[in-house]
């Protein structure tokens, strides 16, 4: 019996669904936190440290977003490269077999 290499493509697209899901979930918490700091914001109105308030909601939005875009492209990445990575086994493995016979 020979040497068997079997890649399992649904488990390598959970992982990406996973990460996405996951991305989803911090994306929420990141949205009620935004909420309670717009709450927090109202409530000061134009008062001591509402500035600071501010630059602090716009950080964190900003880093959320990049946090989702980078989270996208290495979703989209993972699904790229395990795509290519069984072609390139099912391509070897056909010309090992090519050659045996």
């Amino acid at each position: 019996m020979g040497d068997q290499l079997r890649v399992d493509r649904a488990s390598v697209q959970q992982h990406t669904d996973d990460t996405r899901g996951n991305m989803g979930s911090f994306r929420g918490q990141n949205d009620d936190v935004d909420r309670r700091q717009a709450t927090l914001q109202n409530q000061m109105e134009n008062g001591v440290g509402s500035e600071d308030q501010e630059r602090v909601r716009t950080t964190s939005g900003r880093h959320t977003t990049d946090i989702d875009n980078n989270v996208n492209r290495l979703s989209s990445k993972t699904s790229e490269n395990a795509d290519e990575f069984i072609s390139n086994v099912r391509n070897a493995a056909s010309k090992s077999f090519n050659t045996i016979q």
